[in-house]
């Protein structure tokens, strides 16, 4: 073999070594993106609620102090959120949503409970807004009326005792988003 042949054969090697490390950078550079996105699903890497929300069970709770009627309120809550004003399915959640509410001023606040008054209006259908199933007897004990009347709209009461208030729905008051988590 002669000098330029070993000369070639050496920068062959060289050549092959600068392709192969440029393949491993060009493949790292491929894969940081999608390593980076399952870094970013971990529940450590954001926070799952504005500052200020009540996080609880994968939802986020956030009270405004705007008072709204209620159809108004469940407007700003799907502007904001694209939530609906809260529903509140058990004793326990009501008791983690009171403890929040205490921070605040206002006694009473909208939450998500409204009524339909059913195709032939001989009494008030309850649902919540966010399509959540509304069950019997209310997470206070009492029961909720179904006799057609003006109140067709619920808020929380959270002064001294813990209740639900049956309302006229243009009455104006602080309300209660409720929306999934971000993780």
């Amino acid at each position: 073999m002669n000098v330029a042949d070993t000369f070639f054969s050496q920068e062959k090697q060289k050549m092959g070594q600068v392709v192969y490390l440029g393949l491993c950078l060009l493949g790292c550079l491929i894969l940081n993106p999608l390593a980076e996105g399952a870094a970013n699903r971990s529940q450590s890497a954001r926070a799952p609620c504005p500052a200020g929300a009540l996080f609880y069970r994968k939802y986020c709770y956030e009270y405004s102090s705007s008072s709204l009627s209620w159809d108004d309120a469940e407007v700003s809550c799907q502007r904001r959120h694209g939530s609906q004003l809260a529903s509140i399915l058990s004793a326990r959640e009501a008791n983690v949503v009171y403890s929040y509410l205490r921070q605040y001023g206002s006694s009473n606040v909208w939450i998500g409970l409204v009524a339909d008054r059913g195709s032939y209006h001989v009494n008030m259908i309850w649902e919540w807004s966010d399509g959540s199933v509304f069950s019997q007897p209310l997470w206070d004990g009492r029961s909720i009326s179904h006799s057609i009347s003006s109140s067709e709209c619920v808020s929380l009461s959270y002064s001294g005792s813990q209740k639900w208030i049956q309302r006229s729905c243009t009455t104006a008051l602080p309300y209660l988003c409720k929306y999934k988590a971000t993780y």
